[in-house]
């Protein structure tokens, strides 16, 4: 019961998620205009997302592994995703070279330390979470004036994974901010993903007003 309220916004986000998932599919329209890496993306979310909270839910502590899974198949997907976004050449060679370093790195790390899979690992949560960071940071700094498609999505993939990286490089995953009332930091992280899936609930908003417009 301790943990309940965790379970409860953890649980929160993964229906937003799903939500938005299916919007973006059903709408036909929209599901037209919205690159497919991106729905892809979305749906790889939902299987993981679930397959965690499943796990989370039934064997508590054990799901560290599905962990791997979620940050390794998010930095493919939006990797090439910001790699569609961008016109330079310079650019997009760098995304690429910096995709396959990363792969054979993390590569690497996990065929000589088969242990690793099995907890959390420091630096493919912050290496992963900071190169997306940087690639929407230069995404919007760079079509402030000109692009707003995934404005929204980009805004919230910061906010969400910058706060990703403060728990995980904070030195203690068990740490608690206070004790009465309990308050575990995860449950940060866990806010911190709602406020992500509603900005990408306004992204299908905004795509959706530029159909409107578009019949207009």
């Amino acid at each position: 019961m301790k943990y309940l309220h965790l379970y409860l916004i953890s649980l929160i986000g993964l229906l937003f998620l799903i939500s938005n998932t299916v919007l973006f599919f059903k709408n036909k329209s929209i599901r037209n205009e919205v690159s497919k890496i991106f729905l892809i993306y979305l749906f790889s979310l939902c299987l993981i997302e679930i397959s965690c909270n499943a796990i989370g839910i039934l064997k508590p502590n054990t799901n560290f592994f599905i962990s791997h899974f979620y940050f390794i198949v998010q930095f493919i997907f939006l990797s090439i995703l910001f790699y569609s976004f961008f016109k330079e050449k310079v650019i997009k060679s760098i995304i690429i070279a910096v995709l396959v370093l990363q792969l054979i790195i993390l590569g690497y790390m996990y065929t000589t330390n088969i242990q690793l899979f099995w907890q959390f690992n420091i630096y493919e949560i912050v290496s992963c979470s900071l190169i997306l960071v940087v690639y929407a940071l230069t995404f919007i700094i760079k079509n402030f004036e000109s692009e707003h498609k995934y404005f929204n999505f980009s805004i919230g993939l910061i906010l969400y994974l910058l706060c990703s990286i403060s728990i995980f490089t904070s030195g203690n995953l068990e740490m608690v901010l206070l004790d009465k009332p309990y308050i575990d930091i995860w449950i940060f992280n866990s806010i911190f993903y709602i406020i992500f899936q509603y900005m990408v609930f306004r992204e299908y908003k905004f795509f959706k007003g530029l159909k409107i417009i578009t019949k207009k």
